[in-house]
């Protein structure tokens, strides 16, 4: 662990590897992601987004808007930087990734090698409108709504203890995602790839293919057997197609 901040799996990588930084989806810490590393050394490093209010930070207050979390990050992450990188952002994460992107570029003069997105809708996505609004739902309707998604373990959902714990930073999460409101700026100069689950209600792939809007270099949607959590399901799959367009040995759709 190089902060409170960031964590970085014990991988051996090279000493020219591309840096990945991953923001986990809502409710999610680092330790979700942890195993996502051995399917992506040596050339690509991953870099694990750790926000407040989840594992060794639970008792800390969560944040509940995209620029929060932005304004937080930012100074934590440029250190990490001093090379090549690429933002990875799953759900909630893809909105954040996007806007580090935005702010990385735009302020820092630090251009991405690419921005991924995964389970996400597109900002100017139409469908955006007609997406469950779970942060104002009561605690019962909160837990099962993200069980729904399968995004709990069983064990987790029925421990009540463990479930009064993490509701708070869940609802902040959602807040983060449902609040987020897309400002018009200048198009990414790096290229953005897009990954969709099959199955996916809440990120189908008709509406995920607006994120090819937000980049003025290449875009690539990719469609994955499975549902929101299509990644968790078939990690070495995914590692495997993460790593092939970072490496940029993928067929451009």
């Amino acid at each position: 662990m190089t902060s409170a901040w960031v964590v970085r799996p014990p991988v051996d990588t090279s000493p020219q590897a591309l840096t990945l930084v991953c923001v986990p989806h809502a409710g999610a810490g680092p330790g979700v992601y942890r195993s996502f590393a051995q399917h992506l050394a040596p050339h690509v490093s991953l870099l694990l987004v750790h926000l407040p209010g989840r594992e060794s930070r639970l008792g800390e207050a969560a944040l509940d808007t995209v620029p929060r979390v932005v304004q937080a990050l930012m100074p934590r992450i440029v250190p990490e930087l001093p090379g090549r990188f690429a933002l990875w952002g799953h759900s909630m994460g893809g909105f954040v990734a996007f806007e580090l992107a935005r702010v990385l570029e735009a302020r820092f003069g630090l251009r991405s090698d690419a921005l991924v997105v995964s389970g996400c809708q597109a900002p100017r996505s139409a469908g955006r409108a007609g997406l469950p609004q779970r942060r104002g739902l009561d605690d019962d309707e909160l837990w099962g709504s993200a069980a729904e998604l399968n995004g709990i373990p069983d064990e987790v959902f029925h421990n009540r203890a463990l479930r009064d714990l993490l509701l708070p930073t869940l609802r902040a999460d959602f807040a983060v995602f449902e609040t987020y409101e897309y400002r018009a700026g200048v198009s990414l100069g790096c290229p953005l790839y897009a990954f969709a689950g099959q199955d996916d209600p809440e990120a189908p792939a008709a509406d995920m293919r607006a994120w090819q809007e937000e980049t003025r270099d290449r875009f690539m949607l990719t469609e994955m057997a499975g549902g929101h959590f299509f990644h968790l399901d078939d990690m070495a799959r995914f590692g495997g197609q993460l790593t092939a367009m970072l490496s940029g040995r993928a067929a451009v759709g």
